[in-house]
């Protein structure tokens, strides 16, 4: 089922760095900006991966802060490989429009 959902999510390119970040501990400390509307998202708190390509299908990031937050839930932003445009030394630029979010 996974691997269905998967489809259509990978990119074949993107500009990556010269630096070339390869852990997702380098993703944690880049901060995730909109371009659409230069909203600042948040940090990287995760990456999804497809066990068979081996590619990153998205990063997730933590959701806004709510009520249900003290109660345990906790809401995520998930953000398709597809819509980031760039990936920088310190930021990485999503393209995320309206009835995305």
């Amino acid at each position: 089922m996974f691997m269905h959902e998967s489809k259509g999510l990978e990119r074949n390119s993107i500009q990556l760095p010269t630096s070339n970040a390869s852990r997702i501990g380098d993703l944690r400390q880049k901060e995730v900006i909109n371009i659409v509307d230069g909203r600042r998202l948040g940090f990287v708190k995760d990456a999804e991966f497809s066990l068979e390509s081996g590619r990153i299908l998205s990063i997730v990031l933590p959701g806004p802060w709510s009520f249900f937050h003290l109660f345990g839930k906790e809401t995520e932003m998930v953000i398709p490989w597809r819509d980031i445009r760039k990936i920088g030394e310190e930021i990485i630029l999503v393209d995320i429009r309206e009835n995305q979010v």
